[in-house]
């Protein structure tokens, strides 16, 4: 599969998703998985659907005094889960996470829907976004009627 398709395919699964599964090292070093609403990357459209040969970036809401910040700046090495609930789709990627400092990028990347837990809005101290720049895709190709035990993995 070409890298253009690779990460259209990986655009397909992360649209798809309610939720994605986010695995960090916490500070003991063992591994700690959560469960993260998918909103930003379902519901705005210019996050994912920038020009498909650029570098991909995932974008999270959380809380910036939430204690996985503490655990990625002291390992910023983090991995996420996909599955598309009803089919075989799903896919694992490797790479780093990062609390966002940019405030023009967390004012662009604000719903109001988030005025639900940040109820001083854009300038709640809380409201953080995290940012996951994959480098390695991991995933079981499927078709109708064939799946395959051998995953397909590359890097992004």
């Amino acid at each position: 599969m070409s890298d253009i398709k690779i990460k259209e395919h990986i655009v397909e699964v992360i649209k798809a998703c309610e939720t994605a599964f986010v695995s960090t090292i916490n500070l003991d070093n063992f591994p700690e998985t959560r469960a993260l609403d998918n909103v930003l990357n379902r519901k705005l459209d210019n996050v994912l659907n920038r020009r498909i040969d650029d570098r991909l970036e995932i974008y999270f809401l959380g809380d910036s005094d939430s204690p996985k910040v503490e655990q990625f700046k002291k390992n910023s090495n983090a991995s996420l889960y996909y599955y598309v609930a009803g089919s075989w789709k799903n896919m694992i990627l490797f790479g780093k996470l990062e609390l966002v400092t940019d405030k023009s990028l967390k004012d662009k990347l604000w719903l109001d829907d988030f005025l639900q837990y940040y109820k001083n809005g854009k300038d709640d101290e809380r409201y953080g976004i995290f940012k996951f720049t994959p480098t390695i895709y991991k995933y079981y190709p499927y078709e109708a009627g064939n799946l395959t035990c051998s995953p397909e993995i590359g890097s992004i």
